[in-house]
């Protein structure tokens, strides 16, 4: 509960910071998303691109939260950002720390994506839940930043594609259409505390009410089930299937082992405000269980679990101080985006 709240207190914390001015963060030029794109209660969508290298580009998909039934989307509750928030880049800690040499992303173009939509940046669906209208349009201020990138940064060498929490799904959606934009590129994709441990109660109505199929990759002929039945849609079946279709690129996860966020949504899933333990441990095995549905399945898939309860490393400091074993965050990631393989990492049992 003490990491739950440590958690809440930090996404609280990047609120007051993106709320505190309106300027734009040093180092990153603010662009208005193109008619269409919108956030979850239909106020305008914009994203950030902080300069640098052309052939080498980080892309890079906020997290902030979701909602699929009428309690969870109540305003009055505190499940997701409705508006574009910036906190990540003004306190400017792990990836977001542009100034470090350290940084395994300095000098690179960075491209921020920011997430105000409450559907995991896989949307596109205008809902009524209750009284309150949701623009679940992730999925196209997504495409709007694709557009910039692949316009912009025509021939790139190396794209890591990131993204914490709702950003960890949206980095693994949108992968793909990196990859097959940049055929002759070095992608990797690195999720951050999003392992996609979820009911069928929740992919009837979540993944449905969003209308998040529309987001799959279709000329990925293993999506074709999930492509026509959103309820379909599960985590390791898309990483998979992605795995399959790009070989020489890499996919990867990091998560703790019992990511008190993640809990806390997966009880939510199940009805209930706050995660029972039995919930926890069900929590706890469907992650493993994810990544070793994904690993047997994807050679060109790496993970690394440290840990503990919190939630999100690549905002944190911690993104250059934590270390599993022998093993530090830092280099793991230094090794997956320059060889391809780090090799997996978990803590000992």
């Amino acid at each position: 509960m003490k990491r739950l709240l440590f958690s809440l207190v930090f996404g609280f914390l990047l609120l007051g910071l993106a709320q505190s001015s309106s300027r734009v963060p040093p180092g990153w030029l603010e662009i208005p998303g193109p008619e269409g794109t919108m956030c979850s209660d239909g106020s305008p969508w914009k994203f950030y691109v902080s300069p640098g290298a052309a052939n080498k580009v980080v892309l890079d998909f906020q997290g902030g939260g979701a909602c699929w039934n009428e309690g969870n989307c109540n305003p009055q509750t505190a499940t997701y950002t409705r508006v574009v928030q910036a906190g990540e880049l003004f306190l400017a800690q792990g990836i977001y720390n542009r100034l470090s040499t350290a940084n395994p992303f300095y000098g690179w173009t960075h491209v921020f994506v920011p997430y105000c939509t409450a559907d995991i940046h896989w949307g596109n669906a205008t809902v009524q839940y209750g009284q309150t209208t949701i623009q679940h349009k992730g999925a196209l201020n997504a495409k709007a930043a694709l557009d910039w990138l692949f316009a912009n940064r025509q021939s790139p060498d190396t794209v890591f594609v990131t993204g914490c929490s709702a950003g960890a799904y949206g980095s693994v959606m949108w992968a793909p259409y990196v990859m097959r934009q940049y055929p002759t590129a070095k992608v990797i994709q690195l999720g951050d505390a999003g392992v996609g441990v979820v009911n069928d109660a929740f992919a009837n109505t979540g993944f449905k009410n969003w209308k998040a199929e529309g987001a799959l990759p279709d000329w990925i002929p293993d999506l074709a089930a999930a492509r026509s039945e959103a309820s379909k849609i599960r985590l390791p079946a898309i990483y998979a299937a992605i795995a399959k279709a790009y070989p020489k690129n890499v996919l990867a996860q990091y998560t703790t082992a019992q990511d008190n966020t993640q809990i806390f949504f997966y009880g939510l899933m199940k009805g209930e405000q706050q995660p029972s333990q039995a919930t926890a441990v069900e929590w706890v095995q469907g992650a493993i269980g994810n990544l070793a549905a994904i690993k047997q399945a994807s050679p060109n898939f790496f993970s690394f679990v440290a840990p503990g309860g919190q939630h999100c490393v690549i905002p944190r400091p911690e993104f250059y101080t934590l270390k599993v074993g022998d093993t530090t965050l830092l280099e793991w990631v230094n090794k997956l985006v320059k060889t391809g393989n780090p090799g997996d990492v978990a803590p000992p049992r």
